[in-house]
């Protein structure tokens, strides 16, 4: 099972590493998470990018896993998705003939995907610059 580094506070993500991460179109992550509440999307006011747990993009890449091999909308199975990832053992009854395996390593290369992403895209701007930066740039 994955242990938070010391301190106990998990690191939060931004939507475009995450996005990356999982090899899904921002916009539609963007859309996704708009439509679907899920604990662990920090929501700030508007304007600010949404910063997401590693536990969200575990359940975010395990609904998609889920969702190509059934058929079904990942919005649908982001409740089962977080139902599974939030169980207490690394196998997890589905059904009589179902069952999914090795939890542990779906999480541990989520994370791995995640830390991989943050040094492709980095850190983001949204927005407009604050003035002293607009200003700097007009006056070379």
């Amino acid at each position: 099972m994955f242990h938070p580094p010391a301190g106990g506070t998990l690191p939060v993500y931004d939507l475009a590493a995450v996005a990356h991460a999982l090899d899904i179109d921002l916009k539609q992550l963007d859309n996704l998470l708009s439509r679907n509440a899920l604990p662990g999307v920090e929501r700030r006011r508007r304007g600010i990018a949404r910063r997401l747990t590693p536990d969200v993009a575990v359940v975010i890449r395990l609904a998609r896993d889920l969702s190509e091999a059934l058929g079904v909308s990942v919005g649908n199975l982001l409740s089962v998705a977080n139902s599974i990832e939030r169980g207490a053992t690394n196998e997890v009854r589905l059904g009589e003939h179902v069952t999914l395996q090795d939890r542990d390593a779906l999480r541990i290369s989520t994370l791995a995907r995640l830390d991989a992403a943050v040094e492709v895209i980095g850190t983001r701007r949204r927005g407009r610059p604050p003035a002293r930066e607009r200003s700097a740039g007009k006056r070379t």
